[in-house]
This record gives structure tokens, C-alpha cells and sequence, in this order.
């Protein structure tokens, strides 16, 4: 009986190892799916596909069609759901089990539902195990081994900018492209001919025509040229092996007179790569300026469309995503003030600009020396680029975007803030008698020195009519740190400045405090350690314009009209500063702006960049200015370099600015 039950028990327990051996299609599954997700194709093949499979598809063809699709439609974020795992499958030799494959393309997201038919593989000395039947819908839906994918774009076009008025400053139109066929092009005879006429290096130009993808027979770009310039290429196209053609580039209207606000495009770098998203190599991306700025906003997307061509030529579709052009944007700049400043200083060093006092509109903003941004997508050799970069003047670098010395053009906001705070009575005169003053002995040799000695009667209408470096010096005293470090904050220095276009911060001074008598002294009249952005600068004096509010400086025309800093001075007193600001200009030190027909108001101001006080230095020559027949453009001036100009100092820029306004009533008429 023993032996009965021991028999009863081995063959159970057998039994219970024959079960235990049981392998399920959904394990199989899984760990063909990690294999797949791993792109360990040589093990999906070889472990896990039926023999019929293996029968209809050969190891070539099923990596070929893997790896070639997943690398040319950039597939990614691959995900595969089994979506039923409740069947029952001891008792069978097949089970089809639903599934769903997502995955990411360069033209959108595909996802579809598949069912993996597992089929049972028999053996006698171990477990059963299952394989996975496979076919190239499991790569794309609806593939076969015989369907062609194809892929087809459609070209968006990068947004434009405009000024006020609608007139594009950045568009998308057709230039000239100049290029070389190796195969026709007789290089002895005409490669320094064509660098003659298209302004070339030839060692550049051969460069281009002998790129290792060149051929022969293939037309080889060399270089672009604006439609306006159809003489030069013209002269291009007679030389045998040379070719013109039209092809499509961003274009820049206005040149070098709006090149650091505007920017320009270009290809995108390895470094770009690593920091966007969306972008592959070949693409346009902004480089400088506002294309760079508005980036997200310009740029377009062009639509990408996956599809299956069939045996019988028709298609079927796997994916597609909609061309999007980028947005056009419309700037406050009005692109004739933009012209008439820049022609006015285009020979000059400094920046300028204009904007509407009640609206907070900036019309124009120019820096020099400048650059032409069309040259930078037509094409600039190392060499050329390398002459901008390093030229002593820096016309790469943009001006109305970084701080200054205001000079004397400060004596209006220590003005506004003595009237604000109450310490400043406009009426009391200042017994000033001599041409040099200083505060006590404490100052050592330290002096601030008056360069009017029109009147020893000082008060707040003489002492900015006559530019009273003295009279200021004193008002700042008497006036405390603390009040003028607050009064200054309150017009916003110290803070970001609300501008579309970045700009660095304002200064009060290099420790950000007035902890020195002389620094305070210096400050309030403009020689300190303040630096300010022309911007700024122009946004405070068109808050005096506009009877006290400050609006903030706007750039785009979509943006709404918005305050700033509310009641910087009262209305009264703000009537007050803008008649003061009239008679600099009709009675005092800026007797120059003076122009038939207007009404020209406003402060000068030379800042001295030196190290200490009875040195010489350079100067910047500041002028901000408006009409008061039409106070609807200010204009701030600033020309570096003014103690070499004649008339000197910031009479320099007085006549400039005279200019400016002579030249823009001409534009008008």
C-alpha cells in the first residue's frame, strides 16, 4: 500500500513540474517587446519570429526595413500597449492578442492598433514555447514589403516685420544666386574675373565650387545678390560656366539704417542644436535683434506628410502635420524717421531715439557705426565676417541697448525729483559767485567747476538754461542720499526697463548706493557714477512732456498703452520744467537747436569719460529735444567722441539733432 502511495505522489509531482513548465504567449510577448523597444532586432528575429515568418522575410530585409524607416522618419518615444491579457491559451496552439503602437515622426505622432498572433512551438524534451508572426505593418500601418514610403513637405514662410505703417522691414522675397558648374567653368581664364565682378576672394569662390559633394554637372552656390543689384550679376551670368538663377531669402529693406534693432537670420549652429527645440540642421534661425528676440513668433513650421505608395500607385496615408507660417509682427517704428536718423549719422559714433511722449511709441532707434544684416544672409566670407567683428570702431556692437553718462541732460531728473519730494523750492536762488566751488575742505582739491557764468543769482530756470553744474551740485546736497536715491528709483532706475527690445539696467552708481558727498554732488549733476540707457532717458524727459506720467516704452504695436511711473512731477510743476526746457534752447546754452517754424525745447549734456578730476578725456555730446508745437516726438541724441568734432562738445549734437529735424521736414514735404 506504501508503495502505491509513493507511485501516486511521484506522478503528481511530476505533473506539477509539467505545469510549472508552461511558458504563456504574454511573457513571450513581453520580452519581445523589450527586445523590440531596445532595437535588438538580431534577437527578435532569431528567438522570437515564427518559421513562416521567417520564410516570407529574410534577416536582410526585416533589419533593412527597420532600421532605414526608424532612421529616416526620425521615430521615437516608441510605445506598445497589449491591450487584453485575460484570454485563456493552455489548451491553444495560437492566440492573437490585441495591441496598440504609438510612436513619434518628424511630421507628427501615429498610433494604431495591431494584433500579435502568437503561435505555439511544440517540443518534447522541454517546455512549449510561443513565437510572434510579423509582417512591415508592424512598422507602419497598412506597410507591406512592397509599398513605397514616401515623404512630402509643404514650405511655410517665416513671419514678417513691419513698421507702423505696414512697410516690411523683414520679408521673405527673391534674391539673385550666382554659382559655378565645375564641368563648364574654365578656371584659368575666369575664376579672377568672377571675383572681380562679384567682389569675391578666389580662394573663397573655388572653395565653394569644390566641395567634396560636387560634381561636374552640378550648379555649385557661390554667392546671393539682392534683385537691385542686376547690373553686377549680369556681368556674372557672361562668363561661360557661371549660373544665375532666383531663389528665395529673407531681405532686409532698410539695411544698415535698422540693422541692430531688426537682426538677421541665419543657419543654425552646431550650438543652436543643442539649445532649440524643433530645429535640424539646414533650418533658419534669428541671429541677432528682433529675429532673434521674436524667434517663436517668426519662425514657421512647415508641414511634413508621411504616406504609403501601393503596387497599384495609389496612397495611402500614415501621418500629417499642417504647414504653419510665423506670425507677422508690426513694430511702433516708423520707417521713415528710421531712414532720416540714420542718414543724418551714419557717419557718427553713438545712438539715437525718437518716441512719442503720450503714447510711450518708440518711431525710431538707431545704433553706429552699423552693419548691412543683408550681407549676413547673402553670404560674408571668415574674412569679411572677421573685418566687422575686429573693426576698432565696433559696428557689430549695439549701442541703444547698453548705459551711458547721461552728462548734463541729468539735471532735468534731479529737477524732477527736487520738485517731487518738496526739497527743491524752484523759486530760491543760489548766491553763486565764482567759477569753481566746493562744499568744505573735507572735499581736499576736489571742485566742481560752472561753465556759465551768466548769472551769480541762481534759480532752477537759470540753473537748467544755463546748464549750472554748481547749482545742481548744491540742490543734491541739500537734498540728502537717501531722498535722492529714492527719487531716482521712483523713475525707475535700478529696475529692468519694460521694453521689448533688452537693455541693461540703469546704475545709480558702481556700489548701487550715493554713500559720498562728492559722488552725491557729482551725480545730481550729471558727472557721477549714473549710467543710463538712452531709452530711459528719453522715457523720463517724455514723462515731463506728458504733464508727469511716465509711459512705458513700447515696441510692438499689438502691446497696450500703459503708465509707468504715475505723477513723477505734478502737471504744474511739469508745465513748469517744459517752459524751462524751451528756454534752454531760445534764451540759453542751446541757442543752436533754434529751427525757423518750430518750437525746439530741451537739455544738452557732455559726459566726460575720464579717470579723475584734471585729466582729459573723451566726451559723449547728449542732446534730448522735442517740438512743442508738436509734442509728439522726442528725440534723444548721443555722439561718442564729440571733444574732436566741430563745434565741440555737445553743440555737436545740438546741430545733429538740427539736421535731423531739417532732413525730416524735407522727407514730408
Amino acid at each position: 500500500m506504501k508503495k502505491v502511495i509513493f507511485a501516486l505522489f511521484f506522478v503528481l509531482l511530476l505533473i506539477g513540474c509539467q505545469e510549472e513548465k508552461k511558458v504563456s504567449p504574454y511573457d513571450v510577448l513581453d520580452e519581445y517587446i523589450g527586445s523590440w523597444k531596445e532595437n535588438d532586432y538580431q534577437k527578435m528575429y532569431d528567438t522570437y519570429l515564427t518559421n513562416s515568418t521567417k520564410e516570407n522575410f529574410t534577416y536582410d530585409v526585416f533589419l533593412e526595413r527597420y532600421e532605414k524607416l526608424y532612421g529616416d522618419l526620425e521615430i521615437d518615444n516608441l510605445t506598445i500597449e497589449v491591450l487584453d491579457k485575460e484570454q485563456a491559451w493552455e489548451e491553444e496552439t495560437s492566440v492573437t492578442i490585441p495591441g496598440k503602437l504609438s510612436f513619434d515622426t518628424f511630421a507628427g505622432k501615429v498610433e494604431y492598433e495591431k494584433d500579435f498572433v502568437m503561435e505555439k512551438v511544440i517540443k518534447e524534451e522541454e517546455a512549449d514555447s510561443w513565437t510572434v508572426h510579423w509582417d512591415p505593418s508592424f512598422i507602419l500601418p497598412d506597410l507591406e514589403l512592397t509599398d513605397k514610403v514616401r515623404i512630402d513637405s509643404t514650405t511655410a514662410e517665416r513671419g514678417e516685420i513691419l513698421d507702423s505703417e505696414g512697410n516690411p522691414m523683414a520679408h521673405n522675397g527673391e534674391v539673385f544666386q550666382v554659382g559655378v558648374v565645375p564641368g563648364q567653368f574654365e578656371e584659368e581664364k575666369s575664376l579672377s574675373l568672377l571675383a572681380s565682378i562679384i567682389n569675391m576672394d578666389e580662394a573663397y569662390i573655388k572653395s565653394q565650387y569644390t566641395l567634396s559633394w560636387a560634381q561636374p554637372d552640378y550648379d555649385m552656390p557661390v554667392k546671393k545678390f539682392l534683385l537691385e543689384d542686376e547690373e553686377i550679376v549680369r556681368k556674372a551670368d557672361e562668363i561661360g560656366g557661371v549660373t544665375v538663377t532666383r531663389v528665395k531669402e529673407r531681405i532686409y529693406p532698410y539695411g544698415e539704417a535698422a540693422a541692430h534693432l531688426i537682426g538677421y537670420i541665419g543657419e543654425v549652429s552646431a550650438e543652436d542644436l543643442e539649445t532649440l527645440e524643433g530645429y535640424a540642421p539646414g533650418d533658419k534661425v534669428g541671429k541677432r535683434g528682433l529675429e532673434q528676440l521674436l524667434e517663436e513668433r517668426l519662425r514657421s513650421q512647415n508641414g511634413q506628410k508621411i504616406y504609403l505608395e501601393k503596387e497599384d500607385g495609389s496612397t495611402v496615408d500614415i501621418v500629417e502635420t499642417a504647414s504653419q507660417n510665423g506670425e507677422t509682427i508690426q513694430l511702433t517704428i516708423n520707417s521713415n524717421l528710421q531712414q532720416t536718423l540714420f542718414e543724418t549719422l551714419k557717419e557718427e559714433k553713438g545712438t539715437a531715439a525718437v518716441l512719442d511722449p503720450s503714447t510711450g511709441k518708440v518711431r525710431s532707434l538707431v545704433s553706429l557705426p552699423t552693419f548691412n544684416p543683408n550681407d549676413y544672409v547673402l553670404g560674408l566670407t571668415t574674412e569679411q565676417r572677421q573685418a566687422l567683428e575686429n573693426n576698432p570702431d565696433q559696428p557689430t556692437v549695439n549701442r541703444f541697448s547698453y548705459t551711458y553718462s547721461p552728462g548734463s541732460t541729468m539735471k532735468l531728473l534731479t529737477s524732477v525729483i527736487g520738485l517731487e519730494n518738496g526739497s527743491l523750492d524752484p523759486n530760491l536762488a543760489f548766491d553763486i559767485n565764482s567759477k569753481e566751488w566746493k562744499k568744505d575742505e573735507s572735499w581736499g582739491d576736489y571742485k566742481v567747476v560752472r561753465y556759465y557764468e551768466n548769472e551769480t543769482k541762481v534759480d532752477l530756470e537759470s540753473a537748467l538754461k544755463f546748464s549750472d553744474n554748481i547749482y545742481f551740485a548744491k540742490v543734491g546736497l541739500e537734498m540728502g542720499p537717501e531722498k535722492y536715491q529714492e527719487g531716482l528709483e521712483k523713475l525707475g532706475v535700478g529696475e529692468a526697463l519694460p521694453f521689448t527690445y533688452p537693455t541693461v539696467k540703469s546704475q545709480i552708481s558702481n556700489s548701487g548706493t550715493l554713500d559720498r558727498e562728492i559722488l552725491l554732488a557729482d551725480t545730481a549733476y550729471g558727472q557721477g557714477e549714473f549710467l543710463l540707457n538712452i531709452v530711459h532717458l528719453a522715457s523720463i524727459y517724455g514723462g515731463v512732456i506728458n504733464n508727469g506720467n511716465m509711459m512705458q516704452p513700447l515696441l510692438l504695436e499689438e502691446e497696450p498703452e500703459k503708465v509707468w511711473k504715475e505723477n513723477i512731477v505734478s502737471e504744474e510743476q511739469a508745465k513748469l520744467l517744459q517752459t524751462s526746457l524751451r528756454k534752454i534752447v531760445s534764451e540759453g546754452s542751446s541757442q543752436k537747436a533754434n529751427i525757423s517754424g518750430r518750437e525746439i525745447a530741451g537739455k544738452t549734456g557732455t559726459a566726460e569719460i575720464k579717470m579723475e578730476q584734471g585729466t582729459t578725456g573723451t566726451e559723449n555730446g547728449w542732446f534730448v529735444s522735442y517740438d512743442q508745437q508738436d509734442p509728439t516726438m522726442l528725440t534723444a541724441m548721443m555722439i561718442e567722441g564729440v571733444e574732436a568734432k566741430e563745434p565741440r562738445g555737445s553743440t555737436y549734437t545740438v546741430e545733429m539733432t538740427k539736421r535731423f529735424y531739417e532732413a525730416l521736414r524735407v522727407s514730408q514735404e
